[in-house]
């Protein structure tokens, strides 16, 4: 009989979760049933940050050195590590050096690599059907509000609601109109705001005259969503059209204008005050030198500008020449890897066919028939404890059967959630014709823009090594292999790009 550990780790993704115990329980109950002896049992019980920081895990690291152990076990996959880059970091490590594998007791599916590719993909092709599909939908919206019906949905305050003569398919159709009392309220907000009053002096002075909002008494966060609001005026885009006929105005435009003026300087002056300049490397930048992680670091010129770098963290202790990189210059640079790494076909092929392997092992048959079987294992356990639970009458042995039916229950839901997403995408078959066009499409986002830079990198960088000459990306679609490119330093130019290929990869 093979040894194995188990690891559980609480997790506050998702709204249905397992506890600990749970968790643990149900490892249990699967190694049973595959024939593994479990020797000892890992438990992270306080909310952790990365995996450097969680002390049972790297225990359980330690401990793998001794090669007691052949498998490592956890509730879902993601109970293993936080990101992609950590899964497939630590599994290669310890399959290639001890022999050990990770399993999961819900999920038959690894989380190698194509997964993150596939997501991203899986979002875009749902964004592409979400616009379609309001096209459709507001090409009804636009006639309905064309001629000042009210379509549903959220009513503005200061508004409400009166029954028209005509009838529709839900029934008699309505019509917004000015709710008087309301609207008087949302005029002192707009013109006070506009002379200059803070927002917290409105809400006292409301509050002090009676008012209330909800039946309870204002707070100056009730007014961020009203004036911004367009509605007042009485006009509104939906789309590209200008809707002129569902709200009438309570408040007139030079009032609104000087409102969004305010807004607009109060936003900049807040924003310079507490901007946080994000790192959107960190964790995934390592030195090339001494291979530690390279951290933030901040530096101020003579005249008080600004100057952000990643630095090398034994750099900071005198124990590594590496110098500093210009923060903006790496993170732009690494997502201009990225993006001629796809612009090549061989290598979009080769990438494409990783999203198509990930999907057709995440939905095949196989998955789907275990995810079955658990679900049948599930409700046997239910059933059997619910039967000891009717039939004993010691209170004591009630309560660890009923904590026993909860976590089994809670295992049911999950279970039943992966069943439905995979029958879910097992009926939007996914090609490798697809998967090409959504990279053409990817590669045409502005490296210079910050939120590109961070959905790049997020989804596909694994991590990065930068030494004084070069910098080498690693991706999440094709683990071991990189994208090497040579820096001059005097001159900060690049030389010829180069695909290495440490795994024998022949595309």
């Amino acid at each position: 009989m093979k040894n194995a550990v188990i690891y559980a780790r609480f997790s506050s993704h998702g709204q249905n979760e397992q506890t600990i115990d749970g968790q643990v329980n149900i490892c249990r109950d699967y190694a049973e049933r595959m024939g593994l002896h479990v020797i000892k049992v890992y438990e992270e019980k306080a909310k952790t940050g990365t995996n450097d920081h969680r002390p049972a895990f790297q225990a359980m690291i330690r401990d793998a050195m001794g090669d007691n152990f052949q498998y490592i076990i956890v509730y879902m996959l993601d109970r293993f590590a936080r990101n992609r880059r950590d899964s497939i970091m630590y599994k290669e490590m310890l399959k290639q050096e001890h022999g050990i594998r990770v399993l999961s007791a819900t999920q038959q599916i690894s989380d190698d690599e194509g997964g993150e590719l596939y997501e991203m993909f899986t979002e875009w092709n749902d964004e592409k059907y979400s616009k379609r599909l309001s096209k459709r939908v507001h090409n009804g919206l636009d006639m309905s509000v064309e001629n000042g019906t009210f379509t549903g949905g959220h009513l503005l305050y200061g508004y409400k609601l009166v029954d028209t003569d005509r009838k529709g398919k839900s029934g008699t159709i309505h019509k917004v109109v000015i709710d008087e009392p309301k609207a008087a309220i949302i005029r002192y907000v707009f013109t006070e705001y506009a002379k200059g009053v803070d927002k917290k002096d409105i809400a006292h002075a409301l509050n002090t005259n009676g008012e209330r909002f909800n039946g309870k008494p204002f707070h100056f966060r009730s007014f961020d969503n009203w004036l911004y609001n367009r509605k007042y005026t009485g006009k509104f885009n939906l789309g590209k059209r200008v809707c002129d006929k569902q709200y009438p105005p309570i408040i007139d435009e030079i009032t609104f204008e000087k409102v969004q003026q305010r807004l607009h300087r109060n936003r900049h002056l807040s924003g310079s005050k507490n901007a946080v300049e994000p790192y959107l490397l960190t964790g995934k930048a390592f030195c090339g030198i001494c291979h530690t992680p390279m951290t933030s670091d901040v530096g101020t010129s003579r005249d008080g500008t600004k100057h952000y770098y990643y630095v090398c963290n034994h750099k900071r202790k005198g124990q590594c020449t590496k110098t500093r990189e210009d923060k903006d210059f790496l993170e732009k640079y690494v997502t201009e890897q990225v993006c001629e790494f796809l612009s090549d076909p061989v290598n979009v092929d080769y990438a494409a066919q990783c999203v198509v392997d990930f999907y057709e092992q995440r939905t095949s048959t196989d998955e789907l028939k275990s995810i079955e079987t658990k679900i049948t294992q599930t409700q046997l356990a239910v059933e059997k404890y619910t039967v000891a639970f009717v039939e004993t009458d010691n209170q004591l042995l009630k309560l660890n059967i009923e904590k026993k039916m909860k976590e089994y229950e809670r295992l049911l839901v999950d279970l039943e959630k992966q069943k439905a997403q995979i029958i879910l995408e097992r009926g939007q078959k996914v090609t490798k014709a697809q998967i090409t066009n959504f990279i053409a499409d990817l590669i045409k986002g502005e490296p210079n823009d910050k939120d590109y830079q961070k959905q790049i990198i997020d989804k596909l960088v694994l991590w990065v090594e930068v030494d004084d000459k070069s910098i080498t990306s690693y991706f999440t679609f094709g683990a071991g292999k990189n994208y090497l490119n040579t820096r001059q330093k005097e001159t900060n130019e690049f030389m010829t790009y180069v695909f290495e290929n440490k795994h024998a990869w022949q595309g």
